[in-house]
C-alpha cells in the first residue's frame, strides 16, 4: 500500500525520538483495532527481556557473599554493566512487603554475626541483597516507588511507546507526550541522589520540567514540519530536542540538589560531612550526560535504520500494525540493550576532589588527622 505521509510525528519514549510518518486512514484504522493487544505485547515482551540479561550476568557464577564490596567490581565498566543487568531485573518489581522484611531480617543477622545464616548459600543472600538494595534508597533509606525504580524503566516505557506510535491527533499526541514526561519526571525523581524535596518544591519542578520538556518535544515536530531542510540532517534535529527534552525534566525534577540544598557528601571513612550544591551539580550533569545524551542514540538511530532495512526485504512488515508492531520491537530491544549501557556509563559513587567543593570543606582533617583529599556522593540514576 502505497503511503501518504499524513504527519510527520516526534515520538519520544523515556526521552527517545523515533520519526514516523504514518499512512493514510485505512492503516490508521488497522493499528487502531490492534491497539490494546500491542500495547499488552508491549509491556509483556519488555518484561521478558530485561530478565533474560539478568540471568546472563549471573552466568559465571556467585561469588562469596559479602557487604563489605558490590557483587560486581564497580572500578570497571563491564563489572558496573553487570551489575546493572541485575538491577533492572523487573522481576524484583513483584516483590512483596514480606518478601522485602525477610531480606532486611537475613542481612541484619549477617551483619551482627558476620556469617551467612545457616541453611542459606552465598546466591540466597546475594539476592537479599539484591532484593533490598533494588527497594530502598541508598541514602535516605526510603523504599522505592515501585513505578519509578529503574526495573520499571524498560516495561513502563514500550508501552508509553506503542500509546506515542498509536496516537492519532493532536490531543492523544499531547497525552502522549504529557504521560510519558509525568513518567520521566517520577522515574528522575525516584532515582535522585538523595536530597529531600519537599512537595511545593517538587509540584513546581514537576510543572516545570513536564512544561519545558512536553514543549520542547511539540516544537521539534513543528520546526521539521516547518523547515523541510532540516529533515536531510536525519535524527540529529530530533536528538537535539531529546536530550533538550531529557536535560530539562532531569535538572528542574533534581533541582534541589543543584540550586537548593545540595547532596550528602562523606569521607573515605564513610563520615558524614555535610551538603554540597558543587556535587550536586556534577551528580546531575553526569545523570544528564548518561541518561540525556548517550541512552537516547542507539533507540533512535537502529529502529530507523531497522525499518528502512526491512522494508526493503518485506515492505508489508513495516506498513500498519505490522509496522508498529516490528517498530515496537526494534525500539524494546534497543532500550533493554542500551539502558545497562547508560546507566554504567559511570559509577553511581562518584569520587571530588575536595578542590571542586565549596569552601567550607577544604582544609578538613578525617578522624586520623589526615587531610581530606576527596569525598564521596551517590550520583543517582
Amino acid at each position: 500500500m502505497a503511503l501518504r505521509a499524513a504527519a510527520a510525528r516526534t515520538a519520544q519514549t523515556s526521552g527517545i525520538y523515533s520519526i514516523r510518518c504514518f499512512s493514510a486512514s485505512a492503516a490508521r484504522n488497522q493499528v487502531s483495532a490492534w491497539r490494546k493487544p500491542l500495547a499488552a505485547g508491549a509491556a509483556g515482551l519488555a518484561f521478558y527481556s530485561s530478565p533474560c540479561l539478568a540471568d546472563g550476568a549471573n552466568k559465571d557464577g556467585v561469588p562469596p557473599f559479602t557487604m563489605d564490596a558490590p557483587k560486581y567490581d564497580q572500578s570497571s565498566f563491564y563489572g558496573r554493566l553487570m551489575g546493572m543487568y541485575d538491577y533492572i531485573d523487573p522481576r524484583t518489581l513483584l516483590l512483596t512487603s514480606e518478601d522485602l522484611k525477610k531480606s532486611l531480617a537475613a542481612l541484619e543477622q549477617y551483619k551482627k554475626t558476620g556469617k551467612t545464616p545457616e541453611g542459606m548459600s552465598d546466591a540466597e543472600m546475594w539476592q537479599h541483597r539484591k532484593n533490598v538494595e533494588v527497594s530502598i534508597h541508598p541514602v535516605t533509606g526510603d523504599e522505592l516507588l515501585k513505578v519509578g525504580r529503574m526495573s520499571a524503566f524498560v516495561p513502563m516505557n514500550v508501552p508509553l511507546c506503542a500509546f506515542m506510535l498509536m496516537a492519532n491527533g493532536t490531543p492523544q499526541v499531547l497525552a502522549a507526550q504529557w504521560l510519558n514526561q509525568t513518567y520521566n519526571m517520577v522515574n528522575n525523581y525516584v532515582n535522585r541522589s538523595g536530597a529531600t524535596v519537599e512537595w511545593s518544591s517538587l509540584l513546581q519542578s514537576y510543572a516545570l520540567a513536564v512544561t519545558a520538556s512536553c514543549s520542547i518535544a511539540a516544537g521539534s515536530g513543528r520546526l521539521m514540519k516547518a523547515v523541510p531542510a532540516l529533515q536531510v540532517m536525519g535524527p540529529f534535529v530530533p536528538y537535539l530536542a531529546v536530550i533538550s527534552a531529557g536535560t530539562a525534566n532531569v535538572s528542574f525534577t533534581r533541582m534541589e540538589e543543584w540550586y537548593g540544598k545540595g547532596v550528602a557528601i562523606a569521607d573515605e571513612e564513610g563520615k558524614e560531612l555535610g551538603m554540597s550544591r558543587a556535587a550536586g551539580q556534577q551528580g546531575v550533569l553526569q545523570t544528564v550526560l548518561s541518561r540525556s545524551c548517550f541512552l537516547p542514540i542507539a533507540p533512535m538511530v537502529m529502529p530507523i535504520v531497522g525499518m528502512k532495512m526491512i522494508g526493503s526485504v518485506a515492505p508489508v512488515l513495516t506498513a500498519g500494525a505490522a509496522g508498529v508492531v516490528v517498530e515496537i520491537l526494534l525500539i524494546t530491544g534497543c532500550i533493554s540493550g542500551m539502558l545497562p549501557v547508560a546507566l554504567a556509563l559511570l559509577p553511581q559513587k562518584m569520587e571530588i576532589p575536595v578542590s571542586k567543593l565549596e569552601p567550607e570543606f577544604q582544609n578538613l582533617k578525617d578522624s586520623k588527622g589526615q587531610a581530606i583529599t576527596k569525598v564521596f556522593a551517590n550520583k543517582g540514576l
